[in-house]
């Protein structure tokens, strides 16, 4: 925060202290119209004190957390604040209660008025794109480093009100990261690559010499920050596996999709054009089992495995008789056979 915006803050919060609550209740308004600290005993004079009192501090603690922040309304809401702050001292003028300092007073407010018109005060909240993420405001602040004699920004994410620090935008080149840990946000640079991460692990890569002299990659899981080592994305091509008996992550290359061979492609599409009210008896294996169990399907849908080719046309006939369907039965080199058509009883 610029030291001209400190001192105007120091000055509005001391200026109340002394002239609304001290002056006002021992020499001024309060006490000319009989609101004394002597008698704040009765009822109607406490509830005006603890109200305008409240009032004055809620005023001021809004009016710090505006100019902290940067709001646009802060700046007109201390103007209208310092306003009705002046109509006191003219109030005191009017009635005749210590006329010089009432008129100090008055000109100390309107010096203050003044200032906050100021090109000054304006370039302060002038197109201040503060970045927000969520309830995280974006603060940054000027540290010194040991082995470097230049001040360095750097930029933090806090929900309250920091002791250092003054709202920011994002500089230029940065993009928000998110900790995995503790969810809080943070600036990396643009075009970083990801870490990638497994649980509690983090994958991390370093270039290892083989014997014959040649350099490669190699990357490793590890919960703790390892002596050497850069954390890395998932390298491409590659997968996660899990080790059976240390549950520790490892990388593996991705498995090949299973290849279809051309006499299962050509059964495919031998199912797929011919008409959907027929029942297919094919060569199907079931998981888990060997190759060479028999299917009983239509269009799609599996109704049953069985194990031999006899069982599978019984079967098929069953269901063919219910849907008045016609039976299909593959052949050893993947065609079918003439169906036949059951007779409903």
């Amino acid at each position: 925060m610029p030291i001209g915006i400190s001192l105007f803050l120091i000055l509005l919060v001391a200026l109340e202290f002394v002239y609304f609550i001290i002056i006002n209740f021992t020499l001024g308004i309060f006490a000319h119209h009989g609101y004394t600290f002597g008698n704040i005993t009765q009822l109607s004079h406490v509830f005006v004190t603890v109200f305008l009192v409240v009032l004055l501090m809620l005023c001021l603690y809004f009016i710090f957390v505006g100019f902290i922040r940067r709001e646009k309304w802060a700046r007109k809401f201390t103007m209208m604040f310092i306003l009705w702050a002046a109509l006191w001292p003219v109030w005191g003028m009017f009635i005749g209660n210590i006329v010089v300092e009432h008129l100090a007073f008055f000109i100390i407010y309107v010096l203050m008025e003044i200032y906050l018109m100021t090109s000054y005060v304006k370039d302060y909240f002038k197109d201040v794109e503060i970045f927000r993420y969520g309830e995280w405001t974006l603060y940054v602040r000027m540290v010194k480093l040991k082995n470097d004699e230049a001040e360095r920004p750097i930029y933090f994410f806090s929900k309250k009100i920091p002791k250092s620090g003054t709202p920011t935008a994002m500089p230029e080149g940065y993009e928000v990261g998110i900790n995995e840990r503790s969810r809080m946000p943070y600036l990396q640079k643009i075009g970083k690559p990801e870490v990638y991460k497994y649980g509690k692990y983090t994958l991390y890569t370093r270039k290892v010499k083989l014997v014959r002299g040649k350099e490669v990659d190699i990357y490793f899981f590890s919960s703790r920050k390892p002596k050497s080592g850069t954390q890395c994305p998932i390298p491409e091509g590659y997968e996660v596996g899990v080790s059976k008996r240390s549950n520790m992550p490892f990388l593996r290359k991705k498995k090949s999709k299973k290849t279809v061979t051309k006499k299962e492609e050509k059964v495919e599409e031998d199912i797929k054009k011919k008409s959907p009210n027929v029942v297919y008896v094919v060569s199907k294996p079931q998981p888990g089992e060997v190759r060479g169990d028999w299917a009983v399907r239509s269009r799609g849908k599996i109704f049953s495995h069985h194990k031999t080719k006899a069982t599978a046309i019984k079967e098929a006939r069953k269901i063919a008789k219910q849907r008045d369907a016609t039976v299909l039965v593959q052949n050893t080199d993947g065609t079918f056979s003439d169906g036949f058509k059951p007779r409903k009883k």
